[in-house]
């Protein structure tokens, strides 16, 4: 447990994973539609099991805490645990952040 961190070389991973950061995003938003495209709340949307990112962009469009409070508050019921998440959120939890902002956690 004696290594030494070597700056350079933690310079050197970052800048690496960070060269192609679009193509990153991409990739992970399309990996969240595949896990989540099923959902009750994208398939109001009608992406209709699409899960490429330009469906996305064109069929879903920017939400708020307020447009997404019946779906949470859905899953706090325990009516629908995967209305927004193709794995069940099984905890909910208030947390403050460095901030001092209280932000809603959600596990699954």
């Amino acid at each position: 447990m004696n290594e030494r961190l070597d700056p350079e070389a933690v310079i050197e991973e970052f800048e690496a994973l960070t060269r192609d950061s679009g193509r990153v995003q991409r990739d992970t938003l399309k990996k969240i539609l595949e896990e989540n495209g099923e959902t009750e709340y994208l398939q109001r949307w009608g992406l209709n099991g699409r899960t490429d990112p330009d469906s996305f962009k064109a069929c879903v469009p920017l939400a708020t805490h307020k447009d997404l409070e019946p779906y949470i508050q859905c899953i706090a019921d325990g009516r629908n645990p995967s209305v927004l998440t193709g794995k069940p959120i099984t905890t909910i939890s208030l947390r403050y952040s460095f901030l001092a902002c209280s932000s809603l956690l959600l596990s699954f």
